[in-house]
């Protein structure tokens, strides 16, 4: 979920990255066509010369551009100066660089509909708006706006002025009833945590706003020779304003626009507040209003009646994400080798930017779909997976009881995913700790069983050749006393190499063997051991080779042997077999099948599931003698599964065939 939240980040660098690189190809073509119009006015003597001395602007002072409005009403509100560009004031911290805590922007106008009347905006963008206060007799510092006018600079009028605080920074819009001829603007600025240290200081220096068209007089032929002149500035892009030598302005043409207003519809204001809240939590670097090099000390139109061509790009502000810029190129005019005049050329990129403020728009709306439906899905997911593993964990709690007794089980899962598997592997474990369960709780019974029988034979020997006194009778109770000690040892022998087989194993590597010539070995040892019966070997494999334990499966040869010449009917052969696997084996095509078959009865129904566990036999239901504790095929259990195969037991045409398989790692050729 993390890199989703991400993905509205980098889209929205993305795209100011874009609108940087645009900008900047915008910033040169402006440049470009600020130079062409400069041109055209160029050696244009009657255009800036009158047949009065030309007034120079005042040393120290820098003009102030000044817009004409409709209406301006002091009413700290800056709806009427949306598409004023203004003037920014670089902030600088206490030792001298600049600081980016601040940004402000002033702007100047006159209004149409009360002449005379002369309006300042101071406009900032701040973390909050911090006012001076008096605390326990102690003043605190705070944020400050002081406004020095009048109309010389030894003798100006110094005024306070307390903003007020808007979304974002705050503001302040100043009245004159006369338009002072020079103005001054000082701010400060403190920290807002409680430190109240002073973070930034911005001073405008002298300003002088530009004065308005002046009325023509009879010697001046101005007005009708800029008339044409206008006319060609008109075809520029943006607004087109030129400058006598004083910083009066003598011509404009076109405005200032910033695009369309944004819909209204629902669609659109949600957008617009995601994409607030999404800038709002981007990195700080990310959010630095300025641009390297876009606010410089001098203004452009400064440096142009210095006769240095300048540019300047400055954030304005943020359209669905994307950031609006003022551009500005300034060509000083020549006549001569003298600076008559400037010409400015002033662009708001936010008229640009409507279809990709729609496109932003969209972008957002979808982003923020997907986010919403990947949010629920893996919430939907999360708590799904959560409430299935609790339930496995108290299906696994109620299994076992208190004793450590396997009392119940797992359901099988309706999932086959992870915790499906894991659901399985569970079920698997409480399964095979049932059935180790049931192993040692039969095992007791049986040894109890086992065991009691030549306890009580030794037992009732000893206490009779005791009272014996004939020593014939105390001949045959040690006969009886020793078999008893025998049987016992049998029994304790048996469980020895079970146990010593299992160890065997465990510390055992495969070797690759032949078990062809392996059984045929084994063959010709059993025909030595047992005489009297006669042993067939059907092996038509040719040579087998596969990795196995050798000792273990002529150990396991060794019991199925054992049992099938105890078995076998009177002069009946004991067949030894090895052949590949086929689909009746259960493993086809991957493993080894041994078997012995021999003639005689059939297996118990009652005892197939079981034939293979300990200390189960079946000597006593077929009459073949003495009783037997049944680990014979138990251990030929153990060597099949240490080999990656099962035991299996089947009757087949007059007789019966036990054996067991071994997994083969390749098929042969």
């Amino acid at each position: 979920m993390v890199p989703l939240l991400a993905l509205p980040l980098v889209g929205l660098r993305f795209a100011e990255v874009m609108t940087e690189l645009a900008r900047n190809e915008r910033l040169e073509n402006q440049a470009q066509a600020a130079r062409n119009l400069a041109a055209s006015l160029h050696e244009r003597r009657e255009l800036f010369e009158t047949g009065a001395a030309t007034v120079d602007r005042r040393a120290g002072t820098e003009p102030l551009p000044v817009e004409l409005l409709a209406d301006v009403v002091v009413d700290q509100n800056a709806s009427e100066w949306l598409e004023v560009p203004g003037r920014a004031l670089p902030m600088r911290a206490p030792d001298g660089t600049i600081a980016s805590v601040l940004r402000v922007r002033l702007a100047a106008a006159r209004s149409q509909e009360r002449p005379g009347k002369f309006f300042l905006l101071v406009d900032a963008d701040d973390e909050r708006l911090v006012v001076p206060e008096v605390r326990d007799g102690v003043r605190l510092a705070g944020d400050e706006l002081v406004v020095e006018y009048g109309s010389d600079a030894g003798a100006m009028q110094t005024l306070s002025v307390q903003p007020v605080e808007r979304p974002g920074g705050w503001m302040a819009e100043i009245g004159f009833d006369a338009e002072p001829a020079l103005l001054r603007v000082r701010i400060t600025d403190v920290d807002y945590l409680g430190s109240r240290r002073i973070e930034g200081q911005a001073d405008s220096g002298l300003l002088a706003p530009v004065r308005p068209f002046a009325a023509p007089t009879r010697r001046d032929r101005r007005p009708a020779l800029w008339a044409d002149a206008v006319r060609g500035l008109s075809r520029a892009s943006g607004r087109v304003s030129v400058f006598d030598a004083s910083g009066a302005l003598l011509a404009q043409s076109g405005r200032v626009s910033a695009g369309p207003p944004p819909a209204d519809d629902w669609q659109s204001r949600l957008a617009r507040r995601l994409l607030s809240a999404t800038l709002s939590l981007r990195p700080e670097r990310f959010l630095d209003e300025s641009t390297p090099g876009s606010t410089p000390a001098i203004p452009p139109l400064t440096r142009a009646l210095s006769g240095v061509a300048a540019q300047q790009s400055e954030r304005i502000a943020i359209q669905a994400g994307l950031p609006v810029w003022m551009l500005t190129s300034a060509q000083p005019l020549w006549v001569g080798d003298r600076v008559v005049g400037a010409l400015v050329l002033e662009e708001n990129t936010g008229s640009r930017l409507g279809v990709a403020r729609e496109a932003i728009e969209r972008l957002a709306l979808l982003t923020a779909a997907a986010m919403a439906a990947s949010a629920l899905a893996l919430l939907a997911v999360g708590s799904v997976t959560v409430a299935r593993v609790v339930r496995l964990r108290r299906q696994a709690e109620q299994a076992i009881d208190s004793r450590g007794r396997v009392v119940g089980g797992i359901r099988a899962p309706r999932i086959r995913d992870e915790i499906g598997a894991l659901a399985e592997s569970h079920a698997n474990v409480l399964e095979r700790l049932r059935q180790h369960q049931q192993y040692v709780g039969n095992l007791r019974a049986r040894l109890v069983h086992e065991l009691r029988t030549p306890i009580m034979v030794v037992r009732s020997s000893l206490d009779n050749l005791a009272a014996e006194a004939d020593p014939q009778g105390r001949e045959a109770y040690l006969a009886r006393a020793r078999d008893g000690a025998q049987r016992l040892e049998r029994i304790v022998a048996s469980m020895g190499e079970a146990s010593s087989l299992e160890a065997m194993l465990a510390q055992s590597r495969l070797e690759s063997v032949d078990l062809a010539a392996l059984l045929n070995a084994c063959a010709a040892g059993y025909r030595s051991a047992f005489p009297a019966r006669e042993f067939a070997v059907d092996c038509a494999a040719g040579a087998a080779p596969c990795p196995v334990v050798p000792e273990a499966i002529v150990q396991a040869l060794d019991k199925l042997v054992s049992n099938a010449v105890d078995f076998a009917s009177a002069g009946s052969p004991v067949v030894l077999s090895l052949r590949r696997a086929d689909e009746a084996d259960g493993s086809a095509g991957e493993h080894w099948v041994f078997s012995v078959r021999n003639q005689g009865p059939p297996l118990p129904n009652a005892m197939r599931d079981n034939l293979f566990d300990s200390m189960v036999s079946i000597r006593d239901h077929r009459g073949g003698g003495e009783a037997h504790l049944g680990l014979g095929l138990y251990l030929v259990r153990l060597v099949a599964e240490f080999h990656g195969g099962h035991a299996f037991a089947r009757d087949v045409a007059d007789g019966v065939e036990v054996g067991f398989t071994v997994a083969s790692p390749s098929r042969p050729d």
